[in-house]
C-alpha cells in the first residue's frame, strides 16, 4: 500500500549534476530476497518512482521480493537511447553494487525480474531484448511497444476523461535544451505531468524520443526485434479498452514472441482501461507466480 515506504534510497548514477535515484523495498525476515525492478510510466516524458502501485508494495512481504523502483531521465531533453542507458546502468548497479549496501544474504541479485507500467513496461521489454545477460523474467504491464505504431502516430483524445493539455502549459518542457530531469518533482506535482496527454494530442512520441527517422527508430520497435534478440520468459498484461496505450501495442509483441516459440503469458482483460492495476484491492497472483517460478528456475 502507499504507506509501505522504501527501506532505503540510493543514487545509481550521476549525469553531470543530476542524480538519478532508486528506492529499495526489503521484506522482513526473508533472506536472499530476489530483485524485482519496476519502472514507472509516463511516456518517458514524466512520472516518478513514488508511483509504485499498492500491489507491488504488498508483494515485498507477500512474496519476499526486494522491490526496486527507479527513476530515469526524461525526453525530449534526452532521447530513448539515453534513457535506455539509464536502464542498463540501473541493472548494472543492482547486479554489481546493491547487495554491498546490506548485510550478507539480504538481497539475492543473481535473480532479477524486470517489470514496469506503460512506458515502464516498454523499458522492461527493452531490457529483455538488449540487456546481457538477460533478466530471468520480465513483466510488462500495459506497455508501450512501438512509438511509430498506429496509436502514437494518430491524434488521440485525452484518456480516462482527462482534460486536454494546452500547449502553453507544457512549452517549457518541450524545449530539448531545457534542464534534464529524472522525475516530475518530489511528488509529481509540476505541470510536466500534462506531457503525456499533450503527446497523445500531437501524436509526436517518436519525435519527442528523438527517433522520427524510421531507420533510427527500428531498434526501439519491440516486435520487430524479438526474432533477432529474443526475450526472457514474459508475462504481459494489457486491457483491451486501454485509452492511453492501444492494446495492439502488446498484441504485436505477444504475436512475435509466440511466433518465435518464446515463453509468454498474456492476459488481456475485457473492458479494462489503463491503470487497471492501480486500486488498493487489486491483486495479481498469476503474474507473481509466473515471476517466482521463473526466478526459481533461473
Amino acid at each position: 500500500m502507499a504507506d509501505i515506504k522504501p527501506t532505503k534510497t540510493f543514487i545509481y548514477k550521476k549525469v553531470g549534476k543530476l542524480e538519478v535515484p532508486l528506492d529499495v523495498y526489503l521484506p522482513q525476515d526473508k533472506p536472499k530476497a530476489p530483485a524485482l525492478l519496476w519502472f514507472h510510466g509516463g511516456g518517458l516524458l514524466q512520472g516518478n518512482r513514488n508511483s509504485l502501485a499498492p500491489y507491488m508494495r504488498k508483494a515485498v512481504q507477500q512474496y519476499g521480493f526486494c522491490v526496486i523502483s527507479a527513476d530515469y531521465r526524461f525526453a525530449p531533453q534526452v532521447g530513448v537511447a539515453e534513457i535506455f542507458e539509464d536502464v542498463k546502468d540501473c541493472i548494472t548497479y543492482i547486479r554489481n553494487e546493491l547487495s554491498a549496501n546490506f548485510d550478507k544474504d539480504v538481497v539475492d541479485v543473481s535473480h532479477l525480474a524486470v517489470s514496469g507500467s506503460s512506458a515502464g513496461g516498454y523499458l522492461a521489454l527493452l531490457a529483455g531484448l538488449y540487456i546481457e545477460p538477460k533478466p530471468d523474467v520480465i513483466a510488462p504491464i500495459y506497455p508501450i511497444t512501438d512509438p511509430l505504431g498506429t496509436f502514437f502516430t494518430n491524434s488521440q483524445p485525452p484518456p480516462m476523461g482527462r482534460a486536454r493539455t494546452h500547449i502553453e502549459d507544457i512549452a517549457p518542457y518541450l524545449d530539448p535544451k531545457a534542464e534534464v530531469v529524472a522525475n516530475s518533482g518530489p511528488n509529481g506535482e509540476d505541470k510536466r505531468t500534462l506531457m503525456y496527454v499533450g503527446m497523445m494530442q500531437a501524436a509526436n512520441l517518436a519525435d519527442l524520443l528523438g527517433i522520427r527517422d524510421p531507420k533510427a527508430a527500428e531498434p526501439w520497435r519491440v516486435s520487430r526485434n524479438v526474432q533477432k534478440h529474443g526475450l526472457p520468459p514474459a508475462y504481459i498484461l494489457h486491457g483491451d479498452s486501454d485509452t492511453a496505450v492501444g492494446v495492439e501495442q502488446a498484441d504485436e509483441v505477444v504475436g512475435a514472441a509466440v511466433g518465435c516459440g518464446l515463453e509468454v503469458v498474456y492476459e488481456r482483460p475485457h473492458g479494462k482501461d489503463h491503470f487497471l492495476d492501480a486500486g488498493a484491492d487489486y491483486q495479481n497472483e498469476t503474474m507473481f507466480e509466473f515471476i517466482v517460478n521463473n526466478l526459481t528456475e533461473a
